[in-house]
């Protein structure tokens, strides 16, 4: 014999309908009219006209798009509060390798320089003891070495730009880097990054 179909029981029915329930494997389900009525032993077609009369469908209807809506607006939050993280990473990581890159350029023409004045030394033993100290402490980069190191500046770039919105592709450093010409390319472009750094760092996120 069915049950009847109580006021407590009909609150009951259409809270698991409207707001569902959680099964024994802790899953939330959404079941149908048949299916509760079958789960609460009442007769179908009692249950239907009831759920008809009050409209359970649209009560449904308006309870998960609230809950769809919520859950998009905590994907975005989560998602921009891990977009900012990321940015900042990005930016920091970006302004390491200019920074290393900038020492190495540093060292190499401060190397140079001390080349330079040694090799205005007139000849003798003095000139080759300095020269032969010089070459077992110190090292000149080679082109092939400053070619590396214009990659390393272009990809820093990349990732600081983009990481401040910036998709446009970033300005290219000469190819012959070999020049001294080319080594103050690349410390002009060293010192652009590091304005756009002061410009955004006065800036937060919204």
């Amino acid at each position: 014999m069915s049950n009847k179909l109580e006021e407590a029981l009909k609150r009951t029915i259409k809270d698991e309908f409207v707001h569902g329930f959680m099964d024994e494997n802790g899953v939330r389900q959404y079941p149908t009219i048949m299916a509760l009525a079958k789960r609460h032993d009442i007769p179908n077609v009692t249950l239907h006209r009831h759920s008809k009369k009050e409209d359970w469908q649209s009560e449904k209807n308006k309870v998960q798009t609230e809950y769809e809506e919520a859950v998009t607006r905590e994907r975005l939050e989560k998602m921009v509060k891990n977009g900012a993280v990321l940015d900042d990473r990005s930016i920091n990581l970006a302004f390491g390798m200019m920074g290393d890159v900038a020492r190495r350029l540093t060292e190499d023409q401060e190397n140079r320089d001390k080349l330079s004045r040694i090799l205005d030394l007139p000849d003798g033993p003095d000139r080759d003891e300095q020269l032969k100290k010089f070459h077992i402490k110190n090292k000149i980069m080679t082109a092939h070495d400053l070619s590396s190191i214009a990659g390393v500046v272009a990809q820093a770039q990349k990732i600081g730009k983009l990481a401040m919105g910036q998709a446009q592709e970033i300005s290219k450093v000469s190819a012959n880097v070999s020049a001294p010409d080319s080594l103050r390319e690349i410390i002009a472009e060293l010192d652009e990054l590091a304005a756009i750094k002061s410009s955004s760092a006065k800036h937060t996120i919204q």
